[in-house]
């Protein structure tokens, strides 16, 4: 068996019960022609919706999962599978128009290479544009024979009601944190050294999501995030000053620290949302906002750290300093 075979690969064992339902509904010839799924960032949505596409295709599944043998899943392994089409926001966009609406419903209609049918993939179905959603409307209620389409979102509210309701809607839990500190040490071989609590309180700040969890230890960036995290509780409470944190998060670095700063953000507002906020050092973070308007300050916030990352990675020559006074500043407005 080759390495490419062995590859640990989804359904990941929290996402199991959903794969079972959609593996029945296979082998019954119930399958769907859309699927909506719903399920948090971090935590394997996008990489399940990948994998059930190669089982799709797969010429000759093995014991309900992609057989990564055959001649079909080693064309959809390299994403290069000409009865695959992944839809995405064009490069240096965020909204998907109409236009690769048009491009979707054009594919589905061919008949397929492989004789296993055409699936279509909308891995951000959040940033569908008014007038796509309404091309790929038309697309849902003329399917195509032998075409399935895969959207997957963070919340079914952010899809237009008629889209959803010609879609079978399937949510995609995380995981409890037992199963997540077993996935972890699965694949963490070094984990031995941390101990079942801290990793525990590693994965409430990060929100719960393994699979952002995991590559960070692997990189050694989790010390940079719960520095990052008490600095920004620091600088509400008035322990630290602006241009000593910007100092401070300087030695992280730029880069990182402003990865570290989406994140917290991202954490905050999705738990503010859902009123789940986990994690001590989060809430307590959370209990530092003022009540009035916090969950449009963290918004404005995100954005910031947004433009600041597109900023450095960009070809201009900001300044970092900067950036990272300006950024902590609007932070501690959040006080005021």
């Amino acid at each position: 068996m080759s390495l490419f075979e062995q590859t640990p690969r989804p359904p990941w064992p929290w996402q199991e019960a959903v794969w079972r339902r959609l593996h029945e509904q296979k082998q019954s010839g119930a399958m769907a022609h859309a699927y909506l799924f719903i399920g948090d960032r971090g935590t394997g949505r996008t990489d399940f919706v990948r994998e059930f596409a190669n089982f799709l295709l797969c010429d000759e599944p093995d014991a309900g999962r992609a057989c990564y043998r055959c001649r079909s899943c080693r064309a959809g392994g390299a994403d290069h599978h000409p009865d695959l089409l992944l839809i995405l926001p064009e490069e240096g966009k965020k909204d998907i128009g109409i236009g690769q609406i048009r491009e979707l419903t054009e594919f589905l209609s061919l008949n397929s290479f492989s004789g296993s049918g055409r699936v279509a993939i909308i891995p951000q179905a959040e940033a569908l544009t008014l007038s796509a959603s309404n091309a790929l409307l038309k697309t849902l209620e003329e399917p195509a024979a032998g075409a399935t389409l895969l959207l997957t979102a963070y919340s079914p509210g952010s899809l237009l009601p008629t889209i959803r309701s010609r879609c079978q809607l399937l949510g995609l839990p995380g995981p409890d944190f037992d199963t997540a500190i077993a996935w972890l040490r699965e694949r963490l071989p070094d984990s031995h050294s941390i101990s079942d609590e801290r990793l525990r309180e590693l994965l409430e700040a990060y929100g719960n999501r393994p699979l952002e969890l995991a590559p960070a230890l692997g990189a050694g960036q989790v010390p940079g995030f719960i520095a990052l995290r008490k600095m920004l509780l620091d600088l509400l409470e008035g322990k630290i000053s602006i241009l000593r944190a910007a100092a401070e998060a300087a030695k992280i670095g730029e880069s990182e620290v402003f990865e570290h700063l989406s994140r917290v953000s991202t954490i905050l507002i999705r738990g503010l949302v859902n009123g789940d906020v986990r994690g001590a050092e989060t809430r307590a973070l959370a209990a530092a906002l003022p009540e009035s308007g916090e969950l449009g300050f963290l918004l404005e916030f995100h954005r910031q750290v947004t433009r600041a990352r597109k900023l450095l990675a960009g070809p201009g020559n900001p300044n970092p300093q900067l950036l990272l006074e300006s950024t902590f500043r609007l932070w501690v407005k959040a006080d005021l």
